[in-house]
């Protein structure tokens, strides 16, 4: 089985092929440095580009995994969430190619994209508790098989990395904010800032927008006393507590659901503390800890793709035999 994948949720486009569940390319358009004199993501401009870099994107996808476009079986794409504009991008241009193909199309939830990017590469068993952190979500799920998704927690104003990019901006860095305050913070490992953790709202809902105006106030408190700010001890101290904040509460969701793996996804998963302390919290909760590969964590189709397959075979061909 051929499958032929586009993730356009953002301000990437990204195609990929699968055989299966093995990907053969996954080629990624990111638009960082036409967003980054804006300080973040411009919608109307990133559907713009995306009409300009489809095309080579999807020749470079068919190209680099040796499949002939005839050959494909079916045709993959995000639905849902992700900023309108893009997605209706990435619609038209599955649509049509399946159309074109005569081959069954499927629209793909973008969050769970993320949670099975994890699956690239790794065998996972049942249950699995997955935690996601993105620009704009950050979500505990809970998976008792494939396919079964169940929502314990998500945040309910600003996501992680949408924090790490308001705060980098008022701290004079440049967009996207999360590798550049994680650059800075790895020169310390002196936390000379409180920044407070949020109170409780649902037992594993999340809430940034305290921590961002926590960290922008005292960052206004400080400049107008003329006190000169270590930005790198500032970048760990605020790095600190956002990441103690959602591994805190992921081990909760482990202690308390018992899962067999631990995953972790999304953008923000590249962020070398949060790394750290989840493989280690994990560890001294004794079960297994999945980290993607750093080309499955940003937005990218070959996560929709693995998605996809598992969809086609759970829900469309529970008794087909697959080509090999």
């Amino acid at each position: 089985m051929y499958i032929l994948a586009i993730e356009s949720s953002c301000d990437e486009f990204s195609v990929a092929v699968l055989k299966n569940e093995k990907v053969l390319s996954n080629i990624i358009s990111s638009q960082i440095e036409d967003h980054k004199e804006y300080g973040g993501v411009v919608p109307e401009l990133a559907s713009r580009l995306h009409v300009q870099n489809f095309n080579w994107v999807l020749e470079e996808a068919i190209k680099k995994s040796n499949v002939s476009i005839n050959e494909l079986d079916y045709v993959v794409y995000t639905a849902n969430p992700g900023l309108i504009g893009s997605l209706i991008i990435g619609k038209v241009v599955s649509q049509t190619l399946a159309q074109y193909l005569q081959i069954p199309l499927l629209p793909l939830n973008h969050l769970h994209g993320h949670v099975y990017s994890a699956f690239i590469d790794n065998k996972i068993e049942f249950p699995a508790i997955a935690l996601i952190t993105s620009g704009g979500h950050t979500e505990i799920t809970l998976m008792k098989d494939h396919l079964e998704f169940e929502i314990l927690g998500s945040t309910q104003d600003d996501a992680i990395g949408e924090c790490f990019d308001k705060v980098a901006i008022k701290m004079g860095l440049s967009y996207p904010g999360g590798p550049a305050i994680d650059a800075l913070a790895k020169k310390t490992d002196e936390a000379k800032y409180e920044i407070p953790k949020p109170k409780d709202i649902n037992k594993y809902d999340f809430s940034f927008s305290g921590i961002k105006t926590a960290s922008i106030n005292l960052l206004h408190k400080l400049k107008q006393a003329d006190t000169k700010i270590d930005l790198n001890s500032f970048a760990y101290s605020f790095q600190k507590t956002c990441v103690e904040y959602v591994i805190e509460k992921l081990e909760k969701a482990i202690k308390e659901y018992q899962p067999k793996f631990a995953i972790l996804g999304g953008g923000v998963s590249a962020n070398s503390m949060l790394r750290t302390k989840f493989t280690k919290m994990a560890s001294e909760n004794k079960i297994e800890s999945i980290i993607p590969k750093n080309e499955y964590c940003t937005d990218n189709a070959a996560m929709i793709g693995m998605l996809g397959f598992r969809t086609i075979i759970k829900e469309e061909h529970k008794n087909a035999i697959i080509r090999t």
